[in-house]
């Protein structure tokens, strides 16, 4: 796994998937992969589109409670 910082912009898209983590309340929920196309890399926009989309999906699955037990 990856720990350092990583230009996007400099050097595109690191070789195969990356993973983007959903939490909620600080616990993980999910995960989306994210797998790079051919082209260049999107916009920094919607790179950050992305993430609140992911912040939002955990936060919307904390607060739904727990799913399949009942």
């Amino acid at each position: 796994m990856r720990t350092r910082p990583w230009d996007l912009d400099a050097a595109g898209w690191p070789e195969g998937e990356t993973e983007l983590r959903a939490y909620g309340n600080g616990h993980y929920l999910g995960r989306f992969m994210l797998t790079p196309g051919s082209g260049p890399a999107a916009s920094l926009q919607a790179r950050l589109v992305a993430v609140t989309l992911a912040d939002q999906t955990g936060s919307a699955l904390d607060t739904a409670g727990s799913v399949g037990q009942g």
